[in-house]
């Protein structure tokens, strides 16, 4: 991957010591006291994959990889580290194009996005702490110190009825709007679990729009459970309660979004599981999308997730990056949404994590319904090693 000369190079390196000397994979995993669901799958357990990733002057910065360690700790520390050596955390954005082009050579039929996004993460990190600047800074500028949040959670719980699970979540909803936010987002898709279909989908976002009152925005997520034909009918169905997106409600095939838009007026949210700038241009040209939902983690990292929001800027399509990981996960989205055109909010996740709550030394919290972004070195955070030691796991 050099690129320069080494005479170019060894002087550049005794100037500013930003040679990549490791780069190493942390698994973290912590077992949940009552396990939960979205349309996807039941959750016992938070399970994140780290990057460390260290220069020659002993700058660590820290990334994170979206999914499963199994793969991506692999991938990280046999393939992406040895080739990362001696390179220079100040050249981030060319290393994760060279990245994604040598992964693909190496893949064929993909490139293990999750892998680029936590290095990407971990580098941006890296450089920002090396040059103390934020990360948010190095990226062109701040336009906000805070940002408007929105409370996810309401997921589903091991219960036999319906009315037990609209109890849950209308409560859920109560207790975050109590304590100061005015948006929430809730899950929907029971028919993968339960034997239950659309009808108590929607009867879950009348509990939650009855309990909170007209004045609290409302989200709604199927994590692509449905097909068009259901996806039609709930769309239509959530005109009922003023909800200001329909996230995921169709699996991530970006035909899938034009044609439901055609047939319904609430606004589609998708693309936490697209990857890239050629796959977004994909979602954004084929249109659909009121809102578009790129990820650190598994978009690509900040990288790709800054240039997602500039290619939606230019449709006029709002970001609202997607958030559900570790304090790492968390600093990272909160960088560029400091740069983001327009009204983003942030997704901030209430569910059970004692690894997003605990990493950072000083954990990232909310001020009524927003949440300040920090103007710290790198992505604004350090991790706390001692709970860094307490998570960490061999699997």
């Amino acid at each position: 991957m050099a690129r320069y000369g080494s005479a170019y190079r060894a002087s550049a390196e005794k100037e500013t010591g930003m040679e990549i000397m490791d780069v190493r994979a942390i698994p973290l995993r912590r077992e949940l006291r009552a396990r939960f669901a979205n349309a996807q799958k039941w959750i016992g357990s938070r399970e994140y994959c780290l990057v460390r990733a260290e220069t020659r002057k002993g700058v660590v910065g820290w990334g994170e990889c979206w999914g499963p360690i199994a793969g991506n700790r692999e991938i990280v520390e046999r393939t992406v580290a040895p080739r990362l050596a001696g390179e220079r955390v100040d050249e981030v954005e060319a290393l994760h194009d060279e990245l994604v082009f040598e992964l693909r050579s190496s893949y064929h039929s993909f490139v293990p996005a999750s892998v680029v996004s936590g290095v990407d993460v971990a580098l941006w990190d890296a450089y920002g702490k090396s040059v103390d600047r934020s990360v948010s800074r190095l990226l062109g500028g701040r336009r906000r110190e805070s940002v408007p949040a929105y409370a996810t959670g309401h997921f589903f719980r091991d219960v036999d009825s319906i009315e037990e699970l609209e109890t849950i979540v209308a409560e859920e909803a109560r207790s975050h709007v109590d304590r100061g936010f005015t948006a929430l987002k809730q899950k929907i898709g029971l028919g993968r679990h339960f034997p239950w279909g659309t009808e108590e989908d929607l009867r879950l976002v009348a509990a939650v729009r009855e309990e909170v009152g007209d004045g609290v925005d409302l989200m709604v997520d199927a994590n692509h459970s449905y097909d068009v034909a259901d996806a039609t009918r709930v769309a239509r169905g959530l005109a009922d309660y003023d909800v200001r997106f329909f996230e995921e409600p169709v699996p991530p095939e970006v035909g899938y979004y034009a044609d439901l838009a055609d047939r319904t007026v609430t606004p589609l949210a998708g693309g936490e599981c697209w990857a890239f700038r050629e796959e977004f241009d994909r979602a954004l040209a084929e249109g659909g999308l009121a809102y578009v939902q790129p990820d650190v983690t598994s978009a690509g990292g900040i990288t790709s997730t800054a240039r997602v929001a500039s290619m939606a800027e230019a449709r006029n399509i709002q970001t609202y990056p997607h958030v559900f990981g570790s304090a790492v996960a968390l600093a990272a989205s909160l960088q560029v949404l400091a740069t983001i055109p327009g009204d983003p909010m942030l997704e901030f996740d209430r569910t059970e994590n004692p690894i997003r709550e605990g990493l950072a030394v000083e954990p990232i919290t909310n001020d009524g319904d927003r949440v300040p972004i920090r103007d710290a070195p790198g992505i604004g955070i350090e991790v706390d090693e001692d709970v860094l030691a307490e998570y960490e796991v061999e699997l």
